[in-house]
């Protein structure tokens, strides 16, 4: 079935980590104009003053070849560059960085890629989630978001750079965005989110016993039982720009989606689904300008991580120059390269926008999206989760609470970067990219 809305290349990407080529080769065929990478300091230098950027010199030479833009998230710090000593005991990449060389590290990468490679910079992947980052927000803010912001933008003043990239998973990442945009809002060309949410459309406790994706974006869950408030959730990512007076900021959602077992038809149509809603709902609201889906592909039975299905095709063979066997695609890939095709390039919603060289797009616009009133089944209490996407009413608790973000899991025995980064290349065993398992928890 065709989506309900037209699909825009320039306004949609997928998340690919660190891809061999075949995976550029796919991206090129489902085409969308946008991929984001992961940028990993501890790819480039595992050890003070070993740098090495070949990798990500090819990448970014393939991707530019096959006409993609490329958002780069900065992230992950190797043992010798750490100030916290892994407090987690959980490995060295979310340790809390030395700011100094974090500094260093990001300004010389900029300068490197300011001839366009990279269309836009992303801040530190999920700090809010202790496996991404095991510091305090505090710590947070002042050694990594505003030394990352401020290195982009001294290196490359006409640079796009789009943060905080939280999860909204928890009850505070209200409070984390609220922090960023009071620290580095006014350098911030766009605000990015991750939802995993579902939509109450298709599920029926979606913004009654649990946020909905709505209410991670817009207008917050709140119960009002006999006009007094039981519960109140944290503020939707649109709420707090408002609230700081950043409302004139595009929202970037990158990261999105469902996992499907090829296989199982139930999950492979609820995951077509979901990227429906998305795009349906991205295009309705002219402020929020691109969306970025977890993920491309996922890796084989034989691969590192067997047991995760987010992709929109399951790799089945090693890397190699004819890319269109080396993947099985699952109904959602069709769909999306169908609707893609049938829409063009141009902007989702709103007029075309005014953003930098990285192309922010998409028109700006005000709150936007409000849906209808009405009363949850049994409730008591007033409800908007309608088709429309506000707020509703329901009790939370950690067990029922959707996660809303990425519920993302590192695993803790990883291969060495040398042995995952020939198999990124195609050079040795398939299954060797770093990935983040994503499972639900609160």
């Amino acid at each position: 079935m065709p989506f309900p809305a037209v699909c825009s290349a320039l306004a949609l990407g997928v998340c690919v980590h660190v891809p061999p080529s075949d995976s550029l080769d796919l991206t090129k065929e489902l085409g969308t104009e946008w991929i984001r990478i992961d940028f990993n300091w501890d790819i480039i230098e595992p050890q003070k003053g070993q740098v090495d950027y070949s990798i990500f010199d090819k990448l970014l030479d393939n991707a530019k070849a096959r006409g993609l833009k490329v958002f780069a998230t900065v992230g992950y710090g190797a043992a010798w560059a750490s100030i916290s000593g892994d407090a987690k005991k959980d490995g060295a990449t979310n340790d809390v960085p030395n700011p100094t060389e974090l500094r260093r590290f990001v300004m010389d990468s900029v300068k490197r890629y300011s001839d366009g490679r990279v269309a836009a910079w992303g801040t530190w992947n999920e700090p809010n989630l202790e496996q991404f980052f095991e510091g305090t927000q505090q710590q947070w803010i002042d050694n990594v978001f505003t030394v990352t912001v401020d290195a982009i933008k001294d290196a490359c003043p006409s640079c796009v750079v789009v943060g905080p990239e939280l999860a909204s998973i928890s009850d505070k990442y209200d409070t984390y965005l609220d922090a960023a945009l009071t620290a580095r809002g006014s350098k911030l060309d766009a605000v990015s989110f991750h939802i995993y949410a579902s939509f109450p459309e298709d599920d029926s406790s979606a913004g009654l016993t649990k946020d909905s994706f709505y209410n991670k974006l817009e207008k917050h869950r709140v119960i009002d039982i006999g006009g007094n408030i039981v519960y109140e959730g944290p503020l939707s990512a649109r709420e707090v720009m408002i609230k700081k007076g950043f409302a004139s900021l595009p929202i970037w959602i990158t990261e999105t989606g469902l996992e499907a077992q090829l296989g199982n038809a139930g999950e492979l149509e609820k995951q077509r689904k979901y990227v429906e809603r998305v795009v349906v709902a991205q295009a309705t609201r002219p402020w929020w300008t691109k969306t970025f889906f977890y993920e491309l592909t996922e890796e084989h039975p034989g691969g590192l991580w067997p047991d995760i299905h987010w992709g929109f095709a399951l790799r089945v063979k090693d890397a190699d120059a004819t890319y269109s066997d080396n993947f099985q695609k699952k109904p959602v890939f069709d769909e999306l390269k169908n609707c893609i095709a049938a829409g063009g390039g141009g902007a989702v919603g709103g007029s075309s926008g005014t953003g930098g060289g990285g192309g922010i797009g998409g028109g700006q616009g005000g709150a936007g999206g409000q849906g209808g009133a009405g009363a949850a089944p049994g409730s008591g209490a007033a409800s908007s989760a309608g088709a429309g996407g506000l707020g509703a009413a329901g009790a939370m608790t950690k067990s029922n609470e959707d996660d809303g973000g990425c519920g993302c899991r590192t695993t803790t025995q990883r291969p060495s970067w040398p042995a995952l980064l020939l198999g990124l290349f195609g050079v040795g065993a398939l299954g060797r990219r770093r990935r983040q398992a994503r499972g639900m928890r609160d």
